[in-house]
């Protein structure tokens, strides 16, 4: 009977993380409104932004004046950047490119 519980626990479980991640990834529209939020005055209130999407999480670099800004995760409705703005594209997101 634990085991049962055990192998449904490590079924569920996943599933549960995973389809909770694809239902909040968040939208273009909503890094927008994240980016808009937290960008002072200086920044440019116009940018592109390069939006690679995973289903369960997706991948956000503003491109402004033709540089490339920090990258951001997009992941259960919220935004964590992961590089440093290093003004060039990631290279782990090339082949989605």
């Amino acid at each position: 009977m634990k085991r049962r519980i055990k192998i449904v626990l490590l079924i569920f479980i996943p599933l549960f993380v995973g389809g909770m991640a694809f239902l909040t990834n968040p939208s273009p529209t909503e890094y927008h409104q994240y980016m808009k939020q937290s960008a002072g005055e200086d920044k440019p209130t116009e940018f592109q932004v390069e939006h690679v999407n995973f289903y369960m999480f997706s991948a956000y670099t503003p491109i402004a004046y033709g540089e490339y800004g920090i990258t951001h995760i997009g992941v259960f409705g919220r935004f964590f950047p992961i590089s440093d703005g290093q003004f060039d594209y990631p290279v782990w997101l090339e082949p989605f490119h």
